[in-house]
């Protein structure tokens, strides 16, 4: 990304990275990252964004990078409050798909289980998700998804089943008329599980946005 922005020097930047970023090397690394931007130019501002705050139906938390080439544009970025209606969260029912009950091909097998329940106790997160609640953070993970991890998976009918690929794109806030590639639900899962939430992403660029309406009205008062 420094390699980029000092040959293309745009305006502004946003760079997206996990929570983990901020602790990385015992606190060390993210001090270091923002001195390489800062090295190529840049004003920076961060903040770590929890994507159930912002519409989205996961609790998905994540550092946003914004990087300004104007000191001007830095003083005047704010980052986007939560925006949650009534300060409710979407629930991951609202997401879920209910045809997928009635499809063997979701559920777990009772091996599956078994391996479970045998390692149970040595478990200190659970998985089954709270529909009423955004779901746990996804990834790319999904593909592989197992019981005896902490992947967020659904209890139906006291069984155990995965999330489709489907699902998994609208609990990323993908919307519905999103076509998923005809690829293998492998390359399907990796993909979606690595996505930014295209709804947060939303809610960041029109921060930014902002920015440019306030310059052409200040423009239009100048003529």
């Amino acid at each position: 990304m420094v390699k980029v922005l000092k040959e293309k020097q745009p305006r502004f930047f946003i760079g997206e990275n996990v929570k983990g970023l901020l602790s990385a090397n015992k606190g060390k690394a993210f001090p270091m990252i923002v001195k390489e931007f800062e090295k190529a130019g840049y004003h920076i501002h961060y903040k770590l964004l929890n994507a159930s705050e912002f519409g989205v139906p996961q609790k998905r938390e994540r550092v946003f990078i914004v990087g300004f080439r104007d000191f001007d544009d830095y003083f005047n970025f704010k980052f986007p409050p939560p925006n949650t209606l009534n300060g409710s969260k979407i629930a991951l029912k609202q997401v879920i798909d209910k045809k997928a009950d009635k499809d063997e091909k979701w559920f777990f097998s009772q091996r599956a289980v078994e391996g479970m329940l045998r390692v149970r106790e040595k478990m200190n997160k659970g998985r089954v998700q709270d529909l009423n609640q955004p779901c746990n953070t996804i990834s790319s993970h999904l593909a592989k998804v197992s019981l005896n991890g902490t992947d967020p998976v659904l209890m139906v009918n006291e069984r155990y089943r995965r999330f489709t690929p489907r699902e998994a794109a609208s609990i990323q806030s993908f919307p519905t008329t999103f076509k998923l590639d005809s690829v293998s639900d492998n390359r399907q899962y990796r993909a979606i599980g690595n996505a930014v939430p295209p709804v947060l992403m939303w809610n960041v660029i029109k921060a930014l946005a902002k920015l440019l309406v306030q310059e052409k009205i200040e423009q239009k008062e100048m003529v």
